[in-house]
């Protein structure tokens, strides 16, 4: 069989992705499973930080009988190069053919995570290093997070709504722009988009002005939302208003598109401090439940009395990335 990489969330059909969460759900319901990938090494590279996705990761193939190898770029492997033909006299050692090349005489499948530089946004959403790995390696490569998407976590998303409430279609989803002291990437945010209106959720974004999600996430979820009787993408600047009748609330933040790499982004986001999900906004929805894909600045984005409230389900979100990814797993890796 031909490799199978997931860089996005786009990548899968939807009837892969209902496979994917039907697997998911038995595998959560049956701790004691067979391991299917017994025998097999996944390689796990971090050009940054992690908590939730390499534990969830390296314990996934632990449950599933294989093993994984946790890399760091900067500390166990060389800085590389992800462009072709350049003349590499600068930081990067290794360009990223190599690398892929060699180790996928190693390994069974190559995961990868790599964030944004916050220099050009361009440049950023092209996912140059990610997308060179899926190009050069010859096993499947899954994108832990890049500058546009963060499909492991859409996937546990997608688990926890419909253990929450079945069917999603024509459910109501606020994805509320939340206030976050530092730039963070749009990732999260567009694989949930991507994915709510994939399933016809009926999503409405609640964000300030200057806040905007890239323009072709946005056509694109609006195009899959066309596709379902009853998706649809709604955007407000509001937050008030974006909560009105809610059944889901998700918090999320991510960088000013307009003001990218700039001290404007940090100016702007002053004027925003407001946009904390607490007890009295949330009373703007139908009683509903709340989201984050961790971690969460709290009495900051979210205050206490919310995340730890009876109807959070971040722990659930967290828990589910390990099922999400199990499933995954076993689908990609032969």
């Amino acid at each position: 069989m031909a490799k199978r990489d997931f860089l996005s969330i786009q990548d899968l059909s939807l009837e892969e992705l209902e496979n994917l969460l039907a697997l998911a759900t038995r595998m959560k319901s049956r701790r004691t499973a067979s391991m299917p990938l017994t025998g097999k090494t996944l390689g796990l590279i971090f050009y940054n930080k992690s908590l939730r996705t390499r534990v969830s990761f390296e314990v996934a193939m632990e449950q599933l009988g294989g093993q994984s190898v946790n890399l760091s770029v900067g500390l166990d492997l060389w800085q590389t190069e992800a462009e072709e033909g350049v003349a590499m006299d600068g930081i990067a050692a290794e360009h990223v053919k190599d690398a892929a090349k060699v180790m996928s005489r190693y390994l069974d499948a190559i995961a990868v995570r790599k964030f944004p530089t916050w220099r050009s946004f361009e440049e950023d959403r092209a996912d140059r290093t990610i997308r060179a790995y899926a190009r050069y390696a010859d096993v499947p490569v899954i994108n832990l997070e890049s500058c546009t998407e963060h499909p492991c976590q859409a996937l546990a998303d997608l688990l926890t709504l419909r253990e929450t409430t079945g069917d999603l279609a024509g459910k109501k989803l606020t994805l509320a722009w939340t206030f976050h002291p530092v730039p963070l990437s749009m990732a999260v945010s567009n694989s949930l988009l991507l994915a709510a209106t994939r399933f016809g959720m009926d999503v409405t974004l609640a964000t300030p002005e200057g806040y905007p999600l890239a323009d072709d996430v946005i056509e694109q979820s609006r195009q899959n939302a066309a596709a379902t009787s009853s998706g649809r993408v709604n955007i407000v600047h509001d937050l008030d208003a974006g909560l009105a009748d809610a059944q889901f609330v998700y918090g999320d933040s991510w960088i000013s598109i307009p003001h990218y790499g700039t001290d404007r982004d940090t100016e702007l986001r002053e004027r925003y401090r407001s946009w904390c999900l607490d007890t009295k906004k949330m009373q703007h929805t139908a009683n509903a439940y709340l989201l984050h894909p961790l971690p969460v600045r709290r009495n900051v984005a979210v205050t206490d009395e919310v995340l730890d409230g009876p109807r959070s389900l971040i722990y659930t979100q967290a828990e589910n990335r390990l099922h999400a990814q199990k499933a995954l797993l076993t689908t990609l890796i032969r």
